[in-house]
C-alpha cells in the first residue's frame, strides 16, 4: 500500500491566518515521518479547505486569484504539494464564475462545485455551471490538463482526502490519508477459504485501510 496524499482540512481564513498555517506546517512535519518509518510511501501533502465563497469578502475574479496565489505559496513553504479552496456552493451561484479564471491564474490549486442541495436534490443551474467550467478549463492548456483540477460534486461530503472533491466543514482540524491499496484488497480476498463469503460493497465507493505497523488494524468495505 501506498499513501498517495496526507490531507490536512483547514480553515485559512483571509487574510490567512499564520498561526494555522503553523499548525498545519508542524502537523506535517511529525506525521509524515512516522508513516514512512513504518514503511509507507508517501508520495505527497495536500491542503483542503473550506468552500472558498466561505472566504471570500467579494466575488471578484481577482479576490479569488489573490487568495489562491496566497496559500499556493503559503502551502508550497510549508511541505504542501497541492491546495484545494474545495466548492462553489449552488445558494452563491456568482461563486461558479469566478473558477475558470483562478484555474488559469494557479498550478497546483484545486477547485470543485457542488451540483446538489443542502437537502441532497440535483440543482439544474449548478449541473449547468459545472458544465461550463469543464468547457472552459479544457481551453486553458493545451493539453486540457487544467480539467484535472476541476470536479462537479454530488452528494459528496466533506472530509475525503481525494482532489479535487477534498474539502473542509471547518468544524475542526483534521486530516485523511488518500491510499493506493489495490494490493490489499488482493491480500484480503485472496485469504477467504470459500467462495461463498460476500462483502457487503458498492461499486462507486470503496473504503478499505489498514495499518498494522503503526500499532493498529482494521479493514471496512463500504
Amino acid at each position: 500500500m501506498k499513501i498517495r496524499s496526507i490531507t490536512y482540512f483547514i480553515d485559512p481564513c483571509n487574510p490567512l491566518d499564520g498561526q494555522q498555517l503553523k499548525l498545519a506546517g508542524h502537523f506535517l512535519q511529525v506525521a509524515q515521518p512516522v508513516f514512512v518509518k513504518a514503511g509507507y510511501e508517501v508520495q505527497s501533502a495536500r491542503l483542503a479547505c473550506i468552500p472558498f465563497p466561505r472566504l471570500l469578502h467579494e466575488f471578484t475574479p481577482s479576490a479569488l486569484i489573490e487568495l489562491a496565489q496566497q496559500l499556493e505559496t503559503a502551502a508550497e513553504k510549508l511541505g504542501y504539494a497541492y491546495v484545494s479552496l474545495g466548492p462553489a456552493l449552488p445558494e452563491l451561484p456568482e461563486s461558479y464564475h469566478l473558477i475558470p479564471e483562478a484555474l488559469s491564474a494557479t498550478q497546483n490549486t484545486f477547485f470543485s462545485g457542488l451540483m446538489t442541495t443542502p437537502d441532497g436534490k440535483v440543482s439544474l443551474p449548478a449541473t449547468r455551471f459545472c458544465a461550463h467550467i469543464i468547457q472552459r478549463a479544457s481551453t486553458i492548456d493545451a493539453d486540457g490538463f487544467a480539467n484535472l483540477r476541476f470536479a462537479g460534486l454530488a452528494n459528496v461530503s466533506p472530509g475525503s482526502p481525494f482532489f479535487p472533491a477534498a474539502y473542509h466543514d471547518g468544524a475542526q482540524l483534521t486530516f485523511a490519508l488518500a491510499t493506493e491499496a489495490a494490493d490489499m484488497a488482493v491480500q484480503a480476498f485472496t485469504r477467504v477459504s470459500s467462495r461463498s463469503v460476500i462483502f457487503p460493497w458498492s461499486a462507486s465507493c470503496w473504503s478499505f485501510w489498514a495499518f498494522p505497523s503503526l500499532g493498529r488494524e482494521k479493514v471496512a468495505f463500504r
